[in-house]
């Protein structure tokens, strides 16, 4: 112990006698490190940290399909909920969970939107989690129907109460209804999502009170009915069971399941079981989707970054232990073992590591900081609260110290070895000089060479990489939408907070139409249940109302097609600026009233899958769900639209959509669309604040949720900021890598021109012209640059190979990103190694040779 702390020391002192170099490695290892410990924080809160607290590898999801050629997927009933709890032969307990939108409010406070996750009274028991204050639910409070209100507030929501231990028996108001808080959910716990989480948990006996997050936001029917399919569900396998062994199981339990259907249910359904997603909340199987493998992605640039900080350091202290042989070698001549020196090296390189550490760590906890309130901002526009914590916590700051003890490991290991190497008489004897007998090819090939070549290779890399994405998001931010979001103001609502009844939210919606239509400047008024680029997707599957049902893999194509589904109002079309190619718009009538005959517009791309070859208009289609509130399931196409894009990451161009009338499948949650004459900016924000004062003298109770142009809505789309997120972290890493290379080469190239000072002067003493010693160097510049390149080249197209799923619109062989990847990586190199080539150009050959 004695030993280590002299040479800590020891390399205290050693390390003060050079600052540059101390600043210039700590800096190089600190972006690395840092790169790495905020990477790790993301990797570490959305991936790592498990969401079921308790035994996660037993929880699987459980998902019900038709067993036809369309395979619908769909929730389950209460009933079929209770019937897979009694499967105790494969299932060791079973939960349910439903997402609702709720009005919250306290005290005096104005109602705000969220989202609140609806649980049976088993569910906290299910994920092995305690109160942190109160209790949970009772069986009681979670029977169908029972309509006890009583909720449990997230420790989030707790902690902006004020955190006081009398949240126990506190009432908030849910939907304008007093409800009694008994519990509070504990820290850092988010239910079933990596990601979000809700304000609130309601027990599954509220459900008729509460609007379906994804079911169209009505009131929710009687959750007893064997009709009300409303319930996604996780189950715990038995003891010893795997996952594989499960599914094997499952036409057993589905055959139970279709025999408790309604009378007049159609065809027979399938189960399967599979882990949970950590980010998606849906009611078919999915996996983790982009952000899982964004992480997994992130995490290889980092290590990257740290590989290319680390062949800096390696060329450094390689350089350093040259200039240092004779200090060595006099320290081996007296009687240090090589152990002491490598010892010695290893322990300089440590001190450089942990400070490294310490910068990274600080700019880590800036950088996730940032991000933390970027995820808060975007997914609070859309009522969620952020459940991953993506912060530097213990488990980061021990990989902090793992990533700067595996630095030290890989650029001074390599180092401290060849050092102790010495040759004793030679290190004593030299003065400092390159040996001039070597070969050029050798000369080129040194290990330092090869090092900054390598670095150079993995640096075109990460900015070709950054390039890609960086390409994806400028076509993402300039698709062609297929409508007109210029001039366009929306305002969002939901009846649902009040519990407003559909006849009258339907007054109401006619009422304000009329005063908003009357406004200056005002071209179209419209309603929509659900806004292109709002984050949220609604679809139901179609099929010609003539089509026999098929059974699965009859013919190996799935059945009709499925569609994008919004109600709207007549002039809806017209106010987002989608043109009405054939046929009609709805007619006020059947807007309004929902007893009139079942109509439907298509957009022209779901319309020719329907019906290739032919009009669509005119004929009719059937949905291959009934719909919920019993209504006819088939109608008539009544129109046809152009095709307009629903979100960026529609796949074959935009969306294929449905549209129905208001009246006819009405949700509480509706979008306002209020088209003007203008489009400038100024008159834009002006008509904002007139039409939220003609809206509050129209009805002072309207349910407001925000107001905005729609320009800025679509700055707001998830998946647009993923894509941005994408081109900034990626390019964050590609000029991380780029500053890297570029220190890299001027330290080689200056290093050279040290050690080789008395060949220039004899060169220049014999008549060489000062453009010959620049060519020298140059020379040697660009042909690495030139290797490098070629090198990199061949990395770089097989990175974009391996990026191809989650490159947006661009090619994985992109020759623009190529292209900019080469020129930048080629024009920093070469002027890395012009200060060097021109500090070689002054080299006095006197001075040259007093040196020796």
């Amino acid at each position: 112990m004695s030993a280590v702390i002299a040479d800590l020391r020891f390399a205290f002192r050693v390390l003060a006698k050079s600052p540059g170099f101390v600043a210039v490695a700590v800096v190089t290892l600190g972006l690395a490190i840092g790169v790495n410990s905020a990477v790790f924080s993301l990797v570490n809160g959305l991936i790592l940290r498990p969401i079921v607290p308790h035994n996660p590898a037993e929880v699987v999801s459980v998902f019900t399909a038709r067993k036809e050629s369309n395979r619908d997927y769909r929730q389950f009933s209460y009933a079929e909920y209770t019937t897979l709890a009694e499967a105790r032969e494969t299932f060791s307990d079973v939960t349910a969970i439903n997402f609702s939108l709720a009005g919250i409010s306290r005290g005096q406070e104005p109602m705000r939107r969220a989202f609140v996750f609806l649980v049976a009274d088993n569910f906290f028991t299910f994920m092995g989690v305690q109160p942190a204050a109160g209790r949970f639910f009772s069986p009681e409070e979670g029977r169908p129907n029972a309509n006890i209100p009583v909720v449990v507030a997230s420790y989030g929501l707790w902690q902006r109460m004020g955190g006081g231990s009398d949240v126990v028996g506190s009432v908030l108001r849910v939907n304008g209804a007093p409800h009694t808080v008994i519990g509070v959910a504990p820290d850092g716990f988010s239910g079933i999502s990596g990601l979000i989480a809700p304000e609130l948990w309601l027990p599954l006996g509220l459900h008729s009170t509460t609007s379906s997050a994804f079911s169209g936001g009505d009131r929710g029917p009687d959750l007893a009915s064997p009709r009300t399919y409303a319930l996604n569900v996780m189950a715990r396998l038995a003891p010893g069971l795997a996952l594989a062994d499960a599914q094997p199981r499952m036409p057993v339990i589905a055959a139970r399941l279709t025999a408790i259907q309604p009378p007049d249910a159609t065809g027979t359904r399938e189960l399967q079981v599979m882990a949970p997603s950590r980010f998606s909340i849906s009611t078919s199987p999915s996996d983790d989707g982009p952000l899982g493998l964004m992480s997994v992605l992130l995490a290889g640039m980092a290590g990257v970054v740290l590989l290319i900080a680390s062949l800096n350091l390696i060329n450094m202290l390689l350089a350093r232990g040259a200039a240092r042989a004779r200090e060595i070698a006099l320290r081996l001549a007296i009687g240090a073992s090589r152990w002491q020196i490598v010892r010695q090296l290893l322990v300089e390189g440590l001190v450089l590591s942990l400070a490294g550490g310490a910068v990274g760590l600080a700019l880590a906890n800036w950088a996730n900081a940032g991000l933390q309130r970027s995820f808060s901002t975007l997914l609070g526009s859309m009522n969620f609260s952020v459940a991953a914590d993506l912060r530097p916590d213990a488990v980061v700051l021990a990989a902090t110290i793992g990533f700067s003890i595996l630095a030290t490991l890989v650029f001074s290991l390599g180092p401290a070895l060849k050092a102790s190497r010495a040759d004793l008489v030679g290190d004593l004897k030299s003065q400092g000089a390159d040996s001039t007998g070597t070969g050029r090819l050798n000369r080129f090939f040194t290990p330092r060479n090869v090092l900054v070549m390598a670095q150079m290779s993995l640096s075109l890399v990460l900015i070709f990489t950054g390039g890609l994405f960086f390409r994806g998001a400028l076509k993402a931010g300039g698709l062609d939408l297929g409508f007109e979001p210029e001039g366009v103001v929306l305002t969002e609502m939901d009846f649902s907070l009040a519990n407003t009844p559909q006849a009258e939210a339907m007054r109401r919606i006619e009422a304000t139409t009329e005063r908003v239509r009357r406004l200056p400047g005002v071209q179209s008024v419209g309603w929509t249940t659900l806004v292109p680029y709002g984050n949220l997707t609604n679809s139901e599957r179609l099929v010609p109302a003539d089509a026999p049902p098929r059974t699965a893999g009859a013919d190996g194509q799935e059945q009709g097609a499925s569609g994008v589904s919004a109600s709207v109002t007549p002039e809806y079309f017209a106010s987002i600026g989608v043109p009405l190619l054939r046929g009609r718009t709805f007619t006020a009538l059947e807007s309004q009233k929902r007893d009139t005959s079942r109509v439907c517009i298509l957009d022209e791309g779901l319309a020719r899958q329907l019906f290739p070859g032919k009009d669509a208009l005119g004929q009719r289609v059937r949905l291959t769900q009934t719909p919920r509130d019993g209504s006819p399931s088939d109608m008539e196409v009544v129109g046809i639209v152009g095709r307009h894009r629903h979100d960026v990451m529609d796949e074959d161009g935009p969306a294929r959509r449905i549209y129905f009338p208001m009246a006819q499948a009405y949700s509480a949650g509706a979008w306002l669309s209020v088209r003007y004459s203008t489009s400038d900016p100024a008159a834009i924000e002006s008509a904002i604040q007139a039409l939220r004062r003609e809206l509050r003298q129209t009805d002072a109770d309207l349910p407001i949720l925000q107001q905005l142009a729609f320009p800025a809505l679509l700055d707001k789309s998830i998946t647009l900021w993923g894509v941005r997120l994408g081109a900034v972290m990626f390019g964050v890493f590609g000029g991380i890598a780029l500053l890297l290379a570029v220190v890299g080469v001027y330290g080689v190239m200056a290093y050279m021109v040290e050690r080789r000072t008395r060949e220039i002067g004899i060169r220049v003493a014999l008549g060489a012209e000062r453009r010959d010693v620049f060519s020298l160097v140059a020379r040697q510049g660009v042909l690495q640059t030139a290797v490098a390149v070629t090198l990199g080249l061949g990395l770089s197209l097989a990175a974009g190979r391996v990026l191809s799923a989650m490159l947006f619109s661009v090619s994985p062989a992109d020759p623009i990103s190529l292209l900019v990847a080469v020129v930048l990586l080629s024009a920093s190199a070469l002027a890395a190694c012009l200060v060097p080539a021109r500090r070689a150009m002054r080299v006095s050959p006197l001075t040259a040779l007093r040196s020796e």
